[in-house]
C-alpha cells in the first residue's frame, strides 16, 4: 500500500471521530467532560493502568482550535459546541 493511501484512510478516520463527537455534543448542550466523551464513543484508553483517554483529548484540542467547541474553565472541565448566531 502507499503511504498516501494509509495517510488519507487515516485522516477519513479522524474526520469521522471529529464529527461523532460534535454530534454527541450537540446532543449534551450542557457540555460533557474528556473522560465522559470516550466512554459514551468507547473510545477509552489506558496507559500504564491508569485511565488517560489521549486520543479524545487530542481529538478535542484540534476541535478548539478550529473554534467549533469551547471548554469550561474551572473544574470539571466541560467541552460545549460553541452556540453560534447568524
Amino acid at each position: 500500500m502507499e503511504i498516501s493511501f494509509l495517510k488519507k484512510q487515516a485522516q477519513l478516520a479522524l474526520e469521522i471521530i471529529q464529527n461523532t463527537i460534535l454530534e454527541l455534543l450537540k446532543k449534551n448542550p450542557d457540555g460533557l467532560r474528556n473522560s465522559e466523551i470516550s466512554r459514551q464513543l468507547g473510545l477509552e484508553s489506558m496507559h500504564q493502568g491508569a485511565q488517560k483517554d489521549y486520543l479524545v483529548y487530542s481529538i478535542l484540542g484540534q476541535l478548539l482550535d478550529q473554534k467549533l467547541i469551547e471548554k469550561t474553565t474551572g473544574k470539571p472541565t466541560l467541552y460545549k459546541i460553541i452556540k453560534r448566531t447568524n
